[in-house]
């Protein structure tokens, strides 16, 4: 069988009506890729399949720009986008690809709302087929709720017959357990002939490429036992199954190399972080996109991402966006940090806010600041509810603040500014222009205390 080819043919035209969402089902995010992109990661790796077919249709240009972004060249080249221009059902979807799949032997169909599926359970199928040498294949699986699914039908000694779609189910079909993954392989032309001889005689008045399996002589029925990698997704409900399964997952490769997770059912971390041995994840949080090295304490209720966190630092009831994190740093409780590069061995702490700036090695940042588009240089200390003004209603204005500077409580330092190393701002202080190296900064108005004033008198008299 040197020459046999066999194809792969993923459904991907769809709205998913159900779902009550313009987006397309296949692009809704599961612990960071979308729907369709765990199918096709997996895929991918089978390496049976000469050609992969992508059948796309509602809002195909999205669907096809998403897949075109996530991957390179060598593995596009495997990849063809089929357009299904109206979505008439599944048969007429594969009669699409038909024109595409002259050199082929055999089609493998999966669905693209099954996205669990393993590597092993495809190559399973296909070899299975293959060995049986029938003219259709089709993936099944157990289950406890099988509602919405197309229930498999067999005759008194078990031998597979067809698949009947829910919609068109009767009430003793609808008990029937074993239901259709949407999964198949297909022996190649008999197909073609199969599926010109379907109707859309069914309440969607769709092509159901199910109804072609009636049409084709040898046909069997692989039983899958492992039901939780051949759920589909019709509707939120199951995307969250799917999910939830997805992060335990996670979570479980996590503890196993060594990450230590406190109340793991309350955690989400997607498939886009790394967390190295030795740091701890306290309950609540969320963590996405983000690279966090040995050593660490995240949370309890912090939430990460796109973020770089190095050994031993701490991250407390936080919000952490875009951010490069050092060594020895604490932070929080209620940080807010966006858009920022923090050093080593700094202090960022409560209801602190700090935006597009650079925090250099031994800065403390404590009580109720914000520091917007500003650059601190070495050993800085911030007083309580110190603002840099940065936006003056048109742009923002950068603050320079250098090093062994320390700015007393409830300053303003109004941007565009530079204060110089070894600068001593007084507490109150509005500052507005730049202040030199080495100098004592205060900008205070006189006190003035005036006794018995007739505002007082009203004052007290009410």
């Amino acid at each position: 069988m040197k020459n046999f080819k066999v194809g792969c043919v993923l459904l991907a035209a769809g709205k998913g009506t159900r779902m009550k969402s313009e987006t397309p089902k296949v692009l809704f995010d599961i612990c960071g890729k979308p729907m369709i992109v765990h199918l096709l990661d997996t895929v991918i790796k089978v390496k049976e399949f000469e050609k992969i077919y992508i059948v796309i249709g509602y809002k195909a240009d999205e669907v096809k720009n998403k897949i075109l972004s996530l991957y390179d060249h060598k593995i596009l080249n495997k990849v063809i986008f089929v357009k299904q221009d109206e979505q008439k059902g599944s048969g007429d979807a594969l009669l699409k690809v038909k024109r595409y799949s002259e050199k082929m032997n055999c089609l493998a169909v999966i669905s693209a709302d099954v996205p669990l599926i393993s590597e092993a359970t495809i190559k399973m199928l296909v070899e299975s087929h293959l060995k049986e040498k029938v003219e259709c294949t089709v993936l099944t699986t157990t289950m406890d709720n099988p509602y919405g699914y197309g229930r498999i039908i067999r005759d008194i000694s078990k031998k597979f017959i067809e698949i009947v779609e829910e919609v068109d189910a009767n009430d003793s079909q609808k008990k029937i357990k074993e239901i259709n993954t949407g999964i198949y392989v297909f022996s190649l032309p008999v197909l073609w002939k199969a599926l010109s001889k379907i109707k859309p005689d069914n309440k969607k008045k769709e092509y159901y490429l199910t109804d072609a399996v009636k049409y084709l002589t040898t046909k069997n029925a692989l039983l899958c036992s492992n039901s939780d990698e051949l759920k589909g997704v019709n509707t939120k409900e199951d995307l969250t199954e799917i999910i939830d399964i997805v992060r335990k997952r996670i979570i479980k490769k996590l503890l196993l190399d060594g990450v230590n997770i406190h109340s793991p059912d309350t955690i989400y971390i997607d498939l886009n972080t790394k967390i190295l041995q030795d740091t701890e994840i306290f309950q609540g949080s969320t963590i996405c996109n983000s690279e966090i090295k040995s050593f660490c304490k995240i949370g309890p209720f912090s939430y990460i991402d796109t973020s770089r966190i190095e050994n031993n630092t701490h991250i407390l009831y936080s919000y952490i966006v875009n951010t490069q994190i050092g060594n020895n740093c604490k932070i929080g409780p209620f940080s807010k940090i966006l858009d920022t590069k923090i050093c080593n061995n700094v202090i960022i702490g409560n209801f602190a806010e700090v935006i597009r700036s650079v925090i250099s090695d031994n800065v403390k940042i404590k009580h109720h600041s914000y520091i917007g588009d500003t650059e601190i240089e070495n050993k800085v200390n911030i007083g309580a509810g110190v603002i840099t003004c940065n936006y003056d209603g048109v742009r923002k204005n950068k603050t320079y603040i250098g090093q062994n500077t320390f700015v007393g409580s409830n300053v303003n330092l109004v941007a565009p500014i530079k204060i110089g190393k070894n600068v001593l701002i007084a507490a109150g202080s509005t500052i507005t222009k730049d202040v030199p190296d080495n100098t004592l900064a205060i900008a205070r108005t006189k006190e003035i205390f005036k006794q018995n004033h007739p505002i007082i008198k009203n004052l007290v008299g009410k």
